[in-house]
């Protein structure tokens, strides 16, 4: 009986697998032969996914949601201990650019407000050092004035530490579809 089920197992694990091969197989292609079938079609798929923010943690759900995990076994061992699931606290806040300041202690360990990839790490003209994560529900957020550890296209999960503070203030932009949000509008219809 035993030999059966692990047999039947092994058998859905294939088949599953040959499964997710085959469809991305198909959507290469039919992306290569939507490109090659005209020049206007070139210059679309050109300006969509390298002129445009491509939504890579949207298409990464989506692809979660339907295929599964990218791996093709469930149980992946991790040395990794999840020691940090904060959520965002500060004592006033104030307009700043096009996003919002908030006043936070020195040092503030800062939370991810979404689980999403870090798209941007850098200076922004205005905001000084700033981390962009763009998140699953298509919002990309701005976390300014921040020291940290993360690295371009991390994955972060939602309340996971995305870094430290320099100083008592941080500025938070949300910006969806090309718009910047008010930070009290995304919290309300977030999820």
């Amino acid at each position: 009986m035993k030999k059966k089920e692990k047999q039947n197992k092994r058998t859905k694990y294939i088949n599953n697998l040959f499964s997710r091969v085959l469809i991305s197989i198909i959507l290469f292609l039919s992306s290569i032969i939507f490109i090659k079938s005209s020049n206007d079609n070139l210059l679309m798929y050109k300006d969509y996914v390298f002129e445009r923010s491509f939504k890579f943690a949207t298409l990464n759900k989506f692809y979660k949601k339907y295929l599964g995990s990218i791996l093709p076994f469930d149980n992946v061992p991790s040395d990794e201990t999840t020691v940090f699931n904060e959520t965002f606290k500060y004592t006033d806040t104030s307009k700043n650019l096009d996003g919002t300041k908030f006043k936070v202690t020195d040092n503030y360990l800062m939370p991810a407000l979404q689980s999403g990839i870090v798209v941007f790490m850098g200076e922004k003209e205005g905001y000084g050092k700033t981390i962009i994560i763009q998140g699953t529900d298509g919002a990309d957020i701005w976390y300014t004035n921040i020291s940290s550890s993360l690295k371009l296209y991390d994955y972060v999960e939602k309340n996971s530490l995305v870094g430290e503070s320099l100083s008592d203030e941080i500025t938070l932009v949300v910006q969806k579809n090309n718009e910047y949000i008010d930070f009290e509008e995304y919290e309300k219809n977030k999820d």
